[in-house]
């Protein structure tokens, strides 16, 4: 940790080192089963190298909007590929994405074996730094790479900051940041700082609980949202004898799509108003 009269710095030696050896692990995983696949099925596994070395080559010449219907016209070509060369083209499909991986090898190598020290957190008159998610599948990503989720703010941005044990909340805007990697010990050389370094941060109670109930109204939103799938599910399985009532359980499937665009539009137009 480091701390001065217009700073403070709080550094982990070697961060994210665990976080690199298991994606490490993960890609090498798909990149043996990969090259299983082209020792099980060596038709499959050429052409799965052959696409994947043709998608590199495009990807590194075109933009990425493009990249994209270049991928949807390969799998296209592939399924005719794989009818006219007798092979599966689920197979073919398996072994190219784990072939693909092969590329990846070196790069998560290189950030495995590198000596890396990180700074998750700081704070200074001008700006904020700090670790943080926010969505549910930002979890997933954070555990793969931590240092990912580096977010920065403008310190006059900030409207109030509460600690609790190892736990610091920042209302920064409409938002809840909730920095992350932090030790009980960090914390209170924070809350320290902030006591003689901006002391009406941590007297905004109000701010604080307006951006909460923000927070609480987004998630209730989501909840919403997302409802009909909850509900119409198990209705299918109850009410149309699981999915054998094949007009009942189309129709709910229906409702199920159309229900969340509704309630999100109507949620959005509420919110505006």
């Amino acid at each position: 940790m480091k701390r001065d009269a217009h700073s403070i710095s709080i550094v982990r030696k070697n961060f994210g080192k665990k976080n690199s050896a298991a994606a490490l692990i993960l890609v090498s995983l798909f990149s043996l089963m990969g090259l299983m696949g082209l020792i099980i099925d060596w038709k499959s596994g050429l052409c799965g190298i052959v696409l994947v070395a043709l998608l590199y080559l495009i990807y590194r010449i075109v933009q990425f909007q493009y990249f994209i219907w270049f991928i949807i016209s390969s799998l296209i070509a592939s399924y005719f590929l794989s009818e006219w060369l007798e092979i599966a083209f689920l197979q073919l499909v398996i072994t190219s994405v784990c072939i693909s991986f092969i590329f990846l090898i070196k790069p998560y190598y290189n950030d495995y074996i590198k000596p890396d020290d990180f700074e998750v957190f700081y704070l200074d008159r001008k700006q904020l730094r700090c670790l943080a998610t926010f969505e549910d599948g930002d979890y997933k990503g954070y555990a793969i790479n931590p240092k990912n989720y580096l977010k920065r703010y403008e310190t006059v941005q900030i409207k109030g900051i509460t600690c609790v044990k190892n736990h610091i909340t920042i209302a920064v805007g409409d938002l809840l940041v909730r920095p992350r990697e932090l030790s009980v010990d960090d914390v209170d050389q924070i809350w320290d700082y902030l006591n003689i370094h901006f002391p009406t941060m941590l007297d905004q109670k109000d701010d604080m609980q307006r951006n909460k109930l923000k927070e609480n109204r987004y998630y209730m939103h989501k909840f919403f949202i997302f409802s009909p799938v909850m509900i119409l599910a198990p209705i299918i399985y109850f009410f149309g004898n699981n999915g054998s009532d094949k007009r009942f359980t189309y129709c709910c499937l229906l409702l199920m799509i159309l229900l969340p665009i509704i309630i999100s539009k109507s949620l959005r137009k509420k919110n505006k108003e």
